[in-house]
């Protein structure tokens, strides 16, 4: 494993350790365990699942790529790769403690071109997960949402909570994502309140971390590890008031966690870091990660491909994590150290396979 992210693992479990203890003896599901945060929280779960002598199931449809990142582990009696295809309810006959349902894809080339298989594991999916749930019994049901949901704001606010919502046009194309996320969460509180399986849905905000498919994601942040790792010059749009809340991986599987064995059932929960950054200030922190990064920023003025309105970051609104630190989280990476760490990892692992990356 990454030394990086062996530091991270071992911090994480000294800060949440008493937390975790809820997991002692337990049966525990992934699905989508090949993706990027749940990759980095299953890896997390093996190196805890020793301690606490949990029973580990990795969902992945990819069996290559679950090979891959997890062929290390295989050969652990307690760590299982299955392959079942829960949308068309073929689950294994087993009682989960725990099911953490992380499949969804979440790019938007998704979007545009299959949005049926992006709605199908968030709606059907996630209705045989909790039919398997209420058969069998569970402890906690987490579903992975998404900020997403809330929509466009009508008014402007200074923060958006989780009792707060926007519009969403249901014919626009990205809403295959956001309207099947939100009936997810629906669907998770139906079963709750007349079957009594508890479930829990975490509102995950923008991440970053060592765990991006540089291969097919597209955004801005993987592009740009891809062209520091290539020794490319970096060309980005000059728009200083480009801004995210952006939360490092690590900070969002110990909230995704402490939500799991804390967060009360019905309830959902914001996973964000404190921070909104400027995307400039991102680039620069990335850039400058490391002496060894030959990479150089050029501006450029914006035009008609830029994607974002100009300017549109004065009205960004910032997500509240307050519900989140009340059971017990804080951020334990700044957004300058999280980006830094990343840009490290992924140098480390590219040296590592003498010309690779890590999917």
């Amino acid at each position: 494993m990454n030394k990086i992210i062996t530091e991270e693992f071992e911090r994480l479990l000294s800060v949440y350790g008493d937390k975790f203890e809820k997991l002692h003896n337990c049966t525990v599901l992934v699905t989508g365990a090949t993706g990027m945060i749940a990759s980095y929280l299953s890896e997390f779960l093996i190196s805890i699942s020793g301690i606490y002598n949990v029973q580990l199931y990795l969902q992945c449809r990819n069996g290559g790529k679950a090979k891959k990142l997890f062929g290390d582990y295989l050969d652990r009696e307690n760590v299982h790769l299955v392959n079942f295809d829960f949308e068309n309810n073929e689950i294994s006959d087993i009682r989960f403690d725990y099911i953490l349902h992380a499949a969804s894809p979440a790019g938007t080339a998704a979007f545009e071109k299959t949005p049926v298989d992006v709605i199908s594991p968030n709606v059907i999916g996630t209705w045989y997960l909790l039919q398997h749930a209420r058969r069998k019994g569970i402890i906690k049901f987490l579903m992975f949402s998404s900020g997403a949901i809330y929509g466009q704001s009508e008014r402007e606010k200074a923060s958006i909570a989780e009792e707060d919502y926007g519009v969403i046009d249901p014919l626009w194309y990205r809403s295959c994502y956001v309207e099947s996320k939100r009936l997810s969460e629906q669907m998770g509180m139906a079963f709750w309140k007349q079957y009594n399986v508890p479930s829990s849905y975490v509102r995950i905000c923008h991440t970053y971390g060592p765990t991006f498919d540089l291969e097919k994601d597209l955004r801005i942040v993987p592009r740009i590890i891809r062209q520091i790792l290539n020794s490319e010059d970096i060309t980005i749009y000059k728009d200083p008031y480009s801004v995210a809340q952006y939360t490092y991986v690590a900070d969002v599987i110990s909230a995704i966690l402490l939500v799991l064995l804390e967060g009360k059932p019905g309830g959902a929960y914001n996973v964000c870091g404190d921070d909104i950054v400027k995307i400039d200030d991102v680039i620069d922190w990335m850039v400058n990660a490391d002496p060894s990064i030959h990479s150089t920023v050029l501006e450029k003025e914006i035009d008609e491909n830029y994607k974002f309105g100009k300017n549109s970051g004065t009205l960004f609104p910032k997500f509240s994590n307050r519900k989140l630190t009340e059971l017990g989280w804080h951020q334990l990476y700044s957004p300058k150290e999280g980006f830094a760490r990343m840009v490290r990892c992924y140098l480390e692992d590219h040296k590592d396979s003498a010309g690779g990356y890590r999917e």
